[in-house]
């Protein structure tokens, strides 16, 4: 499908011809600014967000709570690519919302949007507007929020009126703008969207009294499975229980977490994880966690499961705070495995560890919970 959302006019051109002619009529008209508004009467909010589920996943939850404080805001949230584990399902319950493709980052496209929103205010989602449409919004003294992004450049042509870092290092980016009060101190209101309490049934359902281990992997890489495989099969915990592996390129043979049927799984067995909703079930089950690679959602979610942590040393995360244990850095399949050996030998240990976890969350979701009226009186003041 084609994907361009750059400022050159003729590429965006020719990827508005190429939809239009496999009947993507949607994505070639909204390139160009051709957006749909719900409702037809009452102030708009602008939402733009990429490609990336958990921007995406933040704006929809925004959405939600914005339309429960102010009644009279139309909202549209645009994209890049479409997220099927969100839209539209996600989005139930939500009025005067809108949601769909985006322009590209044209003037002309542009310039057709905003003439054709009107908004209120612009947001951006893991993103600031483009140099272009800072322009064009500062022309117009449009103010412009921002959430969970890095500045990049035009960001001192914007005329913000607050912005949201997630992170420490996100926040210290945008002090040096020094653009004052505007830069909000760093928090993550995906910790609010958490499942943050689940029934521990998941290891009793696909385990049993067959074994008394399970363990899940996850962000691996093309070449991480058939190491992974290997050293599972070479390690005494095969004997154990389950191992769930998680990420880009797995062999088609490997079973996957959608197609179990309820039915117990044989100890040693290898499942993949290919959905996000069972991200909650397992952070509550295993017995440890080892990241290759990870975002912010996936993150929380183990955050909150409170499980032992271990990470490639290429894994790293930029977090509003630092938890308060961190996790012990391995560089291969048979490191891990010994480690959770260790982990399972000393439960007393391994449950510290986890539960320091959880109280990170704890703290992140209720700071999360504390800010979000502010954002929600500043809609509402609008």
């Amino acid at each position: 499908m084609s994907s361009y959302y750059g400022g050159n006019y003729w590429r965006a051109r020719w990827a508005s011809w190429q939809d239009a002619r496999a009947g993507r009529r949607a994505q070639a008209n909204a390139r160009w600014g051709g957006l749909k508004l719900p409702g037809d009467r009452g102030p708009v909010l602008w939402l733009q967000g990429g490609a990336a589920h958990d921007e995406l996943r933040l704006g929809v939850e925004l959405c939600r709570a914005i339309s429960e404080k102010r009644r009279d805001l139309r909202m549209i949230l645009t994209f890049e690519a479409e997220d099927s584990s969100l839209f539209p399902a996600s989005t139930a319950g939500i009025d005067r919302l809108g949601y769909g493709f985006g322009p590209c980052a044209h003037p002309e496209a542009l310039r057709a949007t905003l003439d054709r929103l009107h908004p209120l205010r612009y947001l951006g989602l893991g993103r600031i507007p483009s140099p272009a449409l800072a322009k064009l919004l500062r022309a117009e003294k449009r103010p412009a929020l921002s959430m969970a992004t890095l500045p990049a450049a035009g960001a001192q042509d914007v005329l913000w009126e607050a912005v949201y870092p997630r992170s420490q290092e996100q926040y210290r980016q945008w002090q040096r703008l020094s653009l004052g009060t505007v830069v909000q101190k760093p928090v993550d209101f995906l910790t609010l969207v958490t499942v943050a309490q689940v029934e521990p049934n998941f290891r009793s359902l696909i385990l049993g009294s067959q074994g008394d281990a399970l363990f899940w992997v996850r962000g691996l890489s093309p070449s991480d499975w058939a190491p992974w495989q290997e050293a599972w099969r070479a390690s005494p915990l095969r004997a154990r229980g389950l191992l769930f592996l998680e990420g880009e390129g797995a062999p088609a043979a490997l079973p996957t977490l959608s197609a179990w049927q309820r039915e117990l799984q044989p100890v040693g067995s290898i499942l993949r994880v290919d959905e996000a909703r069972w991200h909650p079930a397992l952070a509550a089950a295993v017995d440890a966690v080892h990241l290759q690679n990870t975002t912010g959602a996936a993150l929380w979610q183990i955050f909150a499961g409170g499980r032992p942590l271990s990470r490639c040393p290429e894994c790293s995360w930029d977090l509003p705070a630092e938890p308060e244990s961190q996790p012990v850095t391995l560089n291969n399949p048979p490191s891990v495995l010994a480690h959770w050996q260790t982990l399972l030998a000393d439960p007393i240990a391994a449950r510290e560890e986890a539960d320091a976890y959880r109280r990170f969350f704890w703290q992140q979701r209720r700071l999360a919970g504390e800010r979000l009226p502010e954002f929600l009186q500043r809609v509402f003041d609008w």
